[in-house]
């Protein structure tokens, strides 16, 4: 009975042995899985200690069924499945330490790991199911062993009978009742109540050492199970983080597809019209559910304007001053995230908790303000980076192509416009009186003997008279007048004055202004300035185009010559 007891002892320890041994190559596995799906080798920390463990286990188990020479020949089999398994999780590891994921996932979804643990279930289950069946022939052995004991101890004497049979009535119920229990946990183990344990004292040493190691099998199966289902979740949260950031790196694409195509046409704007509804159509689309505005620096560069704005943005400001706002004096990015978190700009409305302000520079120069109404997302701010480079770069091209444009019709000594605007200007304002009805004003004037200051002076100080003469023209006429040099000492005005008298007054005026100048030079004072003025009025009835109208005024311009200068004729 000892040797049988000492021999389901041994029993139970092959069956824990077998069961860590496939628990640590689960958790290699689950390990090895978790480290390709994530690349985080901390998940794979544990990996060498785990197949030191199973190799350990594998020579314990040969130890133990080596007097069986059938469970042996089986224990060997598995031993190499183990092998084969462990040189096949040890090459993915090591693809994995090399980088080679690809490869080793390849390997992972050939489905060859998981035949190779089917088999090894298989060898496992073959080596248990025969121990158990060596356990019930023990048992089957023992009891028959007890009978007869009881037929000799009857065969004695009546006394012995009365007394053997007591005791093996005794020791009966005392294996009876603990291999009860043991197989009622068992069973309970089996059916899936991890839970289930052998409770209570058996009665002998022995049966106490029995459930003492189902009891700590039970325990290591039940941690080992744990175990699985923790990796699983594990790689169940690895997956969904996978998919949000392939999710993201999706919309990045989408959206870095939009700014291209943003990018595209800012390039082709010409007017700050079509700049703005480029940036209302494209900046929520790549930055959605945040409101916001664009402004850009005014002439003077004392203001910025708001040139732009797409949602329900709420900023009051159609201009902002530089001081204004935190960004643009420290020039670089400024954010709140919530109020009292950081200096609120004292651009932003009161009722406003979270806002972004990016100034958008160009060459280290400030060109505008980006501003936008709530917080950037972490993930967004590549795409806001990309943004303000596209739309400053658009800023600084249709600055570029203003001045262009500006340089092609002014005139580079005085400012005022040339002879090509003049032209332009002069056919539409002629198609704007044929169309509503209006009149409008020509005024030709010529400095009168200008030849002299640059015989007498130098050219320099003819460029001085030229350039005070433009000045006193320009502020003599209201804004929405056009003032031209035509080239030389000669300058036209077209004026949308429409009264001959208001006219004539304006030309008073300033050929008065014009004669009180005192101009000096190098030290020298310059003559005094005067110029004759011819004026003509335009009228449907009264002229064919504008060459007739600017012929009406030459001609009374050369009138106010012969008849002595610096006066005004009225061309009739």
């Amino acid at each position: 009975m000892t040797a049988s007891f000492e021999w389901n002892s041994r029993k139970q320890k092959i069956t824990e042995v077998m069961s860590e041994t496939l628990s640590d190559l689960r958790e290699a596995q689950s390990e090895e899985r978790g480290y390709l799906l994530t690349k985080d080798a901390s998940f794979a920390e544990n990996f060498d200690d785990l197949i030191n463990a199973i190799n350990s286990k594998e020579k314990l188990l040969e130890q133990l069924l080596k007097d069986n020479p059938v469970q042996y020949e089986r224990s060997v089999a598995l031993q190499a499945a183990v092998s084969q398994r462990v040189v096949t999780l040890k090459k993915l590891i090591s693809l994995a330490h090399q980088g080679r994921f690809d490869e080793a996932r390849t390997e992972v979804l050939s489905g060859r790991g998981r035949i190779d643990m089917v088999l090894l279930v298989q060898k496992v289950n073959e080596i248990q199911e025969t121990e158990h069946e060596l356990l019930l022939e023990r048992l089957a052995t023992l009891k028959t062993h007890a009978a007869w004991n009881k037929q000799l101890v009857i065969g004695g004497s009546m006394i012995i009978i009365f007394l053997v049979g007591g005791l093996l009535l005794i020791v009966t119920l005392g294996i009876r009742n603990p291999m009860r229990m043991i197989l009622m946990a068992m069973s309970d183990f089996g059916n899936g109540d991890l839970k289930a344990r052998v409770n209570g004292h058996m009665g002998c040493t022995e049966f106490d050492m029995l459930a003492h190691g189902y009891n700590t099998m039970a325990n290591r199966l039940e941690h080992a199970v744990e175990a699985q289902e923790a990796s699983d979740r594990k790689l169940v949260a690895a997956n969904a983080e996978l998919t949000h950031h392939s999710n993201v790196l999706k919309l990045r694409g989408q959206s870095l597809e939009l700014l291209g195509e943003m990018a595209h046409r800012l390039q082709a704007a010409r007017t700050e019209q079509e700049l703005s509804t480029i940036v209302c159509a494209f900046v929520p689309r790549v930055i959605p559910g945040i409101n916001g505005a664009l402004y850009a620096h005014n002439n003077s560069r004392n203001l910025l304007l708001r040139i732009a704005h797409w949602g329900n943005v709420a900023c009051g400001h159609d201009s902002l001053t530089p001081d204004s706002c935190w960004a643009l004096r420290l020039g670089q990015s400024h954010s709140v995230s919530h109020q009292g978190s950081d200096i609120f700009c004292t651009h932003v409305e009161k009722d406003v908790t979270s806002y972004h302000c990016e100034p958008l520079l160009a060459n280290g120069e400030v060109v505008g303000l980006f501003y936008l109404q709530g917080t950037v997302a972490e993930e967004n701010r590549f795409l806001l980076s990309a943004l303000i480079e596209n739309i400053a770069a658009a800023l600084v091209n249709q600055k570029l192509q203003k001045d262009l444009r500006e340089q092609t019709i002014r005139d580079p000594l005085t400012g005022l416009y040339n002879r090509r605007y003049m032209e332009e200007m002069l056919g539409f304002e002629i198609a704007r009186s044929r169309r509503e009805d209006t009149t409008f004003g020509i005024i030709i004037g010529d400095i009168d003997h200008f030849k002299k200051v640059n015989d007498d002076f130098g050219h320099d100080a003819g460029d001085v008279v030229l350039c005070s003469a433009a000045a006193e023209i320009q502020s003599a006429f209201r804004s929405n007048d056009i003032v031209c040099r035509l080239g030389g000492e000669e300058f036209l005005i077209i004026s949308a004055v429409d009264s001959l008298d208001t006219l004539v007054m304006h030309t008073e005026r300033l050929r008065t202004a014009l004669a009180s100048l005192d101009l000096h030079h190098d030290g020298k004072k310059l003559r005094k300035i005067t110029m004759s003025f011819g004026i003509a009025l335009w009228h449907k009835n009264a002229f064919a185009n504008g060459a007739a109208i600017i012929k009406a005024a030459d001609e009374a311009l050369y009138r106010a010559k012969s008849e002595g200068r610096d006066r005004i004729v009225v061309a009739t």
